[in-house]
């Protein structure tokens, strides 16, 4: 797989000119800046959303390819290969061919197991309550959306680069990719942005699909600084996507960035919860516990929080989870690379390949 690097994560106190300058974050390393990156400089990395930058010249603090990338001809590329029998960087696994279905997907994240034993926890009554993955037949078990089926929708159109689609009183930009068909439910991303904006965080969702293993994912993204704290503004995006498109009921996933951490946390934890397999607060400024526990959902939502500098709130947001039932990785909160960073590039990548492969059950 060779992806050219074109990403522009943006702080909230870092913007980019959209001819390729851009303003220096404080924390940014001496001799960064637009006379030595063609794009601008964050976290030691030359970053630009407008060309792929280049990579191997300038000044030496914009030179280095992020981590997982190798720089063989001028630009940054990643340096795995899906499917080559070989775990390379940015790969949950890799068993040597592109076929799902087998416990390695076809993007080379691990796929869940819990689908092939559903029908023989269903016979299992007596032990319904004490495990929340198994606690539903497969009817859906009264779960909402029901558990193992798809939303139906119909009528929508495909591809969608980003546009701008109005939902009642809400306005979202749409990413429905070039291989999406009808008769395969697709999974859903749904993303409150940051201070960056709608159409900057398409486009940064867009530039890293390939990259991060979500190249099949719809996105709808919502203005997180417009929907401030509007939690609810996401119900009516979630429902006009399900309508027009065919949406996996157990790979319905919701990303939260920044200024959208409110909105987020009331969507995912509370109006919302039963809908959503995954969710990623990042670059987190408020806290909130789950409303209902894995128990009560009826099956056991995964969940992490990316800190971006604020620890406390992203502990805060992972102990609820945790008390709640939620399934989190061994690093939760997410303690990785930029964790200490808002607005950190290799943050927003540990948020983006956390979704493929996690599913209600």
């Amino acid at each position: 797989m060779r992806f050219a690097w074109r990403i522009a994560v943006v702080a909230a106190t870092t913007a980019l000119v959209a001819a390729g300058g851009c303003a220096e974050e404080e924390s940014s390393p001496a001799g960064c800046g637009p006379e030595n990156c063609p794009g601008c400089c964050l976290d030691g990395y030359c970053v630009s959303g407008i060309v792929p930058h280049a990579c191997g010249a300038g000044g030496e603090a914009c030179i280095e390819c992020p981590p997982g990338m190798a720089c063989p001809a001028g630009t940054c590329e990643g340096t795995s290969t899906c499917g080559d029998a070989t775990l390379d960087p940015g790969e949950e696994c890799d068993d040597g061919n592109r076929a799902g279905g087998d416990g390695c997907s076809a993007s080379c994240t691990i796929e869940s197991g819990a689908d092939a034993d559903a029908d023989a926890d269903a016979d299992a009554d007596a032990d319904a309550d004490a495990d929340a993955d198994a606690g539903a037949d497969d009817s859906g078990g009264g779960v909402e959306p029901p558990l193992g089926g798809s939303s139906g929708g119909s009528g929508g159109a495909a591809p969608v680069a980003g546009e701008l689609r109005t939902a009642g009183r809400v306005q979202y930009r749409l990413v429905v990719p070039p291989g999406y068909t009808p008769s395969r439910p697709a999974p859903l991303l749904v993303v409150f942005s940051g201070t960056e904006g709608g159409a900057a965080m398409t486009n940064n969702l867009q530039s890293v699909a390939s990259y991060v293993g979500i190249a099949d994912f719809i996105f709808a993204v919502l203005d997180g600084t417009t929907y401030y704290g509007d939690g609810a503004a996401g119900e009516p995006v979630i429902d006009d996507v399900r309508a027009r498109y065919n949406i996996d009921n157990d790979a319905t996933y919701l990303l939260s960035e920044s200024a959208g951490t409110s909105a987020g946390l009331q969507l995912g934890l509370s109006l919302r919860q039963s809908y959503f397999a995954a969710y990623w607060a990042n670059d987190v400024n408020a806290s909130a516990s789950p409303v209902r526990t894995a128990a009560e959902l009826g099956f056991a939502p995964w969940g992490n929080a990316g800190p971006g500098g604020d620890l406390p709130d992203a502990r805060a947001i992972v102990d609820g989870m945790r008390a709640a039932g939620y399934r989190l990785p061994a690093d939760a909160p997410y303690s990785g690379a930029g964790s200490g960073t808002h607005g950190s590039t290799e943050q927003f990548l540990a948020a983006c390949s956390f979704f493929p492969g996690k599913r209600r059950r």
